[in-house]
């Protein structure tokens, strides 16, 4: 159901209270003069290490929505145009709630939009599916309080999530439909082991940084940063701010990380790997557009 322009000021309006209220109570449980002395205190090594490793996850995650946009087998793309398009889809994250704003990567693809809006689905698809599959290995770990065999089957159930897409297959005899489910099922286990690589790098970026600060393990990065990127597949607040924090805070605290140093680590490595990229998809769009104007002026 498509929604009126009111209903989406309202949702809008809605997310920035509900992301200023998280702000506030997060405001009031941090000091900022310590905030500011753990961010000096980054060695610079540490900074050039996530930004390295920043720019290997932004390959694998490229290299999937070129997997993503080759379900559909008519699909050649020009020159540079799957990057372009994946890092202007970074930047179209930041428009509008819950990150809808990206389904408007469409009209930078040379590619039939219908198709290109089902590689954008298969995408969200496979995010989310890495934000739940760690963090159902991390309850594993973390909730002592919850029966073994339920943390067990959850975390069973959620690594063959991906693969129930496939049974619409059966559902249609649409040839083109039969046909991208089946370049889907092929393509799953590859793009499965490429988030893995994704997440464990990020595991890495949080381990570096906060071992400036305190002896922790890398088990238990493994076991607490998956509770806190669970807060990206809640839509709340823009962009998981305020969320993403709150949580930081809390599932930090098990292993005696200070409300300070939990919002300074998830700060940085979203600043990182989120907000630097996007920059470089708004100088694409903006190119793109600048472009398209030239070419339309000289015609």
């Amino acid at each position: 159901m498509k929604l009126s322009n009111s209903t989406k000021t309202i949702i809008i309006i809605l997310k920035i209270i509900v992301t200023a209220v998280i702000l506030y109570f997060i405001f009031k449980k941090i000091r900022f003069d310590q905030l500011i002395a753990d961010f000096l205190t980054i060695k610079l090594w540490v900074i050039l290490l996530i930004v390295i490793s920043t720019v290997i996850k932004l390959l694998i995650q490229a290299y999937n929505w070129g997997k993503y946009l080759k379900l559909n087998s008519d699909y050649t793309p020009k020159k540079y145009e799957v990057l372009k398009s994946y890092f202007v889809g970074l930047a179209l994250r930041f428009v509008g709630p819950g990150g809808i704003g990206v389904v408007g990567k469409i009209y930078f693809v040379n590619n039939k939009k219908k198709a290109t809006l089902a590689s954008i689905g298969v995408e969200r698809i496979f995010l989310t599916w890495k934000n739940l599959f760690f963090a159902a290995f991390a309850a594993i770990f973390y909730f002592s309080d919850i029966s073994m065999i339920i943390k067990v089957t959850v975390f069973i159930a959620v690594i063959f999530l991906p693969f129930i897409i496939y049974l619409f297959s059966f559902f249609t005899k649409n040839e083109n439909i039969h046909s991208y489910l089946l370049n889907y099922l092929k393509r799953t286990p590859e793009i499965m082991l490429a988030q893995i690589i994704f997440v464990l790098i990020t595991f890495y970026q949080y381990f570096i940084l906060l071992r400036n600060f305190v002896d922790i393990s890398f088990f238990k990065i493994m076991i607490s940063v998956p509770l806190i990127h669970i807060s990206h597949i809640i839509p709340l607040s823009f962009n998981g701010f305020g969320l993403r924090e709150t949580f930081a805070i809390e599932v930090f605290s098990k292993y005696g990380i200070s409300p300070e140093l939990a919002v300074t680590a998830t700060f940085l490595i979203f600043f990182f790997n989120s907000v630097v990229p996007a920059l470089i998809g708004v100088y694409y769009i903006i190119r793109i557009k600048h472009n398209k104007e030239t070419i339309k002026f000289e015609n």
